[in-house]
């Protein structure tokens, strides 16, 4: 092996003059700015994020709760319990924070909700429970069945019991 201080010396000698000209080109180039309208797919950088749109699934009617289990859930007035609570924040899904806004949350509430509570089933139950702690009396079945309702949570509906 040869001595360090020549195997570290560079190839070519630049003069500054040369790097002062490299230099100032570069930050010519960098203050360019390209308005690219009207397109999609377009990629610049070395980080690709690709948007997937979800779509819902599509309603079947086995989906769909009777008209009669709708009606004896509306005419509960019971408080939601424990089992309701579980029931929902295991069904519902992504739905959760278009629910919480017909609750009345703040959009604050919300994020710090999905903040503290990482896993969407955890986020519902504790949702069902602000909910019953802020609004003890207005957090009834009745109310509850409206709201799925409202967000088309037909699934969830079904498994609910007055």
């Amino acid at each position: 092996m040869g001595d360090l201080t020549t195997d570290a010396v560079p190839m070519g000698t630049q003069t500054n003059q040369n790097f002062d000209e490299l230099r100032r080109r570069n930050l010519q180039r960098a203050q360019q700015v390209y308005n690219i309208t009207g397109s999609t797919g377009v990629h610049i950088g070395t980080v690709v994020h690709n948007a997937v749109p979800r779509k819902r699934p599509r309603v079947t009617p086995q989906d769909l709760p009777l008209q009669k289990e709708v009606d004896a859930l509306r005419r509960c007035k019971r408080e939601i319990n424990e089992q309701d609570k579980f029931v929902v924040s295991e069904h519902l899904g992504s739905v959760w924070r278009s629910m919480a806004r017909l609750m009345g949350f703040s959009p604050g509430q919300v994020d710090n909700l999905e903040a503290d509570y990482p896993r969407s089933v955890d986020r519902v139950y504790e949702l069902l429970t602000c909910w019953h702690d802020r609004d003890a009396h207005d957090a009834t079945i009745d109310k509850l069945t409206d709201v799925l309702l409202a967000v088309k949570a037909y699934h969830v509906v079904k498994r609910l019991k007055p």
